[in-house]
């Protein structure tokens, strides 16, 4: 183990300059960025853009345009972000201005998710007809971008699990906030051994047929969702051949992967938090062989 590991007190205001030593990275970090052909220099940036995304759930003479959010916020530096539809960058490093304040946000129009996160769930192609599950999904901006894929029509639904029950809390305020739920679950659970399946109906429309006999058995519920939408609150959770289409892992996003949490946690700690290849061990039980899965 070397020196770079043991680092548990880091300045972290060093994270924010622009002369932060990358030598503090441990190691093994370092050799990751290598391996993967990454520049290391992208952790001294420290003029980085918000992102935002509009609410698709909106009507769209309600959606604010690329013009609506430079009045709004009164600067120029708004752009699209090219390959993620509905997708804006805002630099707010020469104003006052925060995102709360403009309208927009206030009308629930768009709402904050980092980009690395929007592309993790553009890379799924969601389809409206698609059953998704979003492991790790707290805080929700992951889940209210997918409940706007899979829109209003078709039978898709979204599943999200956490292992935290106050993060999911803040996930279903943020459904809520922004009236993307209707066809979203949560659950609070390990994602390392969830074993729910998706659900067989949407309100009166079938998902997946049952047979007759397995309509006729008495099934208890695997486990009690933490919250359900009208839709779904009553899913039996009746075991089929029915699996996850898409799957969702998100877990490093903000914490494994996390620059702080990296230089702060001794190395078998860290070895210990990285749960995601325990995770990944759990997802051919759920998602189905023509399924895909994004890590």
């Amino acid at each position: 183990m070397s020196d770079n590991d043991n680092l548990d007190d880091i300045d972290q205001t060093k994270l924010k300059a622009s002369g932060f030593d990358l030598n503090q990275l441990p190691a093994s970090f370092q050799k990751f960025l290598k391996d993967n052909l990454i520049d290391p220099q992208i952790y001294t940036v420290i003029d980085l853009p918000r992102y935002v995304r509009i609410n698709t759930h909106l009507p769209i003479d309600k959606r604010p345009s690329l013009d609506d959010l430079k009045e709004q916020l009164q600067i120029d530096k708004v752009n699209t972000v090219d390959g993620v539809d509905n997708f804006f960058s805002i630099q707010l490093s020469n104003t006052s201005k925060r995102i709360s304040d403009c309208q927009a946000y206030k009308d629930h129009a768009i709402f904050g998710i980092d980009l690395s996160s929007a592309i993790a769930v553009q890379a799924l192609e969601i389809s409206i007809d698609d059953q998704v599950l979003d492991l790790c999904c707290a805080p929700g901006a992951k889940l209210c971008m997918i409940a706007n894929l899979l829109g209003r029509d078709g039978l898709g639904t979204a599943t999200g699990v956490d292992i935290a029950r106050h993060r999911l809390a803040t996930c279903r305020s943020l459904l809520k906030k922004y009236k993307v739920g209707e066809k979203v679950r949560l659950f609070e659970a390990d994602g390392t051994i969830f074993s729910v399946p998706p659900p067989s109906r949407l309100g009166g429309k079938v998902i997946t047929a049952l047979s007759e006999s397995t309509k006729r058995r008495k099934t208890d519920l695997i486990q009690k969702p933490f919250w359900a939408s009208k839709l779904l609150r009553f899913d039996g959770q009746i075991r089929t051949d029915a699996l996850y289409d898409k799957v969702l892992v998100d877990a490093e996003c903000t914490h494994d992967g996390s620059i702080l949490h990296i230089l702060k946690v001794k190395k078998k700690e860290r070895e210990k938090h990285l749960i995601t290849y325990r995770l990944t061990n759990n997802i051919s039980t759920l998602v189905s062989r023509l399924g895909l899965g994004c890590f």
